[in-house]
């Protein structure tokens, strides 16, 4: 062990003021790490989809193979960064203390986001029994209302307004089948 009791990690990790500190997982770290593993799985589904005579030469699982090793690279750039930032950086304080820095209250904004999925989960629950138009206005109306807009008249036509333009756009301009739910009995 070197003088003065510091321990002197493997080359992608901090040096620390002693050995009973731990590596300090930035929001860098843990982000690469996360879409590392993102991009494995979508490499795992995108190589098991299968070809056709009729494919281009890219076939199905082309784009989404440049997807996942761009998802990988980018992953594997963020670890890199979070662990040259972190040889350069403090990770205790001058008093011994660990700082806290960047993760001082990220619990909050991982439950305002974990809310934001709530939202998206409720529309998929809601959208065959209601349909898509009138699930995407409600969908529309309470992100709006989630991510702090005051409840009005104008609100409501917004939520209206942008679900009439997405059915025009994908029902009526492009033929995607949408479903149609309650309002099946008007033709919608």
């Amino acid at each position: 062990m070197p003088e003065g009791g510091a321990f002197r990690g493997a080359a992608l990790f901090p040096t620390v003021a002693s050995t009973s500190e731990a590596f300090m997982f930035t929001r860098d770290f843990v982000g690469g790490v996360a879409t590392i593993a993102i991009g494995a799985v979508y490499l795992y589904f995108s190589y098991q989809l299968r070809t056709s005579a009729l494919d281009d030469s890219m076939g199905p699982g082309g784009l989404p193979r440049i997807y996942g090793w761009l998802l990988v690279a980018l992953g594997s750039i963020l670890i890199m960064q979070a662990a040259l930032a972190s040889r350069t950086t403090a990770v205790v304080t001058a008093s011994g203390e660990e700082a806290k820095g960047e993760w001082e209250g990220q619990g909050r904004k991982v439950v305002y986001a974990f809310g934001l999925l709530a939202i998206g989960i409720a529309y998929l629950f809601i959208l065959e029994t209601f349909g898509y138009l009138i699930s995407i206005a409600l969908l529309i109306t309470t992100t709006a209302l989630y991510l702090g807009a005051g409840f009005s008249g104008r609100l409501i036509a917004i939520g209206i307004g942008g679900a009439v333009f997405l059915y025009a756009m994908f029902v009526a301009i492009l033929g995607v089948r949408m479903p149609a739910g309650i309002l099946a009995v008007l033709g919608l």
